[in-house]
């Protein structure tokens, strides 16, 4: 597993535009790998940082340079292997998570439930504290900030144009079962990961 972090200069209309709208985000990011999402077992996050929006990504192959557009460039690539196996119960990090609390409300006449956004942040925590429970981690400290909204335009037959309601969260947390955490950490939490949302950013421990 490689952790990758690249900038991606505010300049290029294509960044800008993916920036907009997360489908488009979705495709680029895919793009340096040259397969989807699943088949790159791969999350990413972006941030942007003065004239540059930083891409963080967790993949089980590195990006391929040649994929990259005029203008991009590797900050850094670290394999992780090692690292993740070192984990174990007890050890502490500071983590950032920008994810998508929901629940699930069946609708009459639907064959699936549907997600629903979480609207008060006691929900949100709670559901914050189940995920890290099912993870295999707990939360120590945790501070909740609005993030994005995360926008994707879709065919109409798909949805047409879709918005999902993100939240920061920045803390502490403690590591309880170390394969569990290891699988939290490889898949993500929460839904939409296509969009950006659900990659845990560790430093420390």
């Amino acid at each position: 597993m490689y952790l990758t972090k690249l900038k991606l200069p505010l300049s290029s209309p294509n960044v800008r535009a993916a920036l907009h709208d997360s489908q488009k985000m979705h495709r680029m990011v895919t793009g340096f790998f040259g397969t989807d999402r699943k088949h790159a077992d791969l999350l990413y996050r972006s941030r942007i940082r003065g004239v540059f929006a930083e891409l963080y990504l967790y993949s089980e192959q590195p990006v391929n340079p040649e994929r990259l557009f005029p203008g991009m460039g590797p900050v850094a690539q670290r394999e992780l292997s090692f690292w993740l196996a070192s984990m174990e119960a007890g050890q502490v990090y500071s983590f950032q998570l920008l994810t998508a609390p929901f629940k699930k409300v069946a609708e009459e006449g639907a064959k699936n439930s549907r997600r629903r956004a979480l609207r008060t942040q006691e929900e949100r925590l709670a559901w914050l504290e189940r995920k890290a429970e099912q993870g295999g981690f707990r939360i120590l400290s945790v501070q909740e900030t609005p993030g994005e909204k995360k926008t994707a335009v879709h065919p109409a037959e798909r949805g047409g144009r879709l918005t999902v309601d993100a939240w920061c969260y920045d803390g502490h947390l403690v590591i309880t079962d170390a394969d569990a955490f290891r699988r939290s950490f490889r898949e993500g939490i929460g839904p939409g990961k296509a969009y950006g949302l659900g990659m845990l950013l560790l430093a420390g421990g």
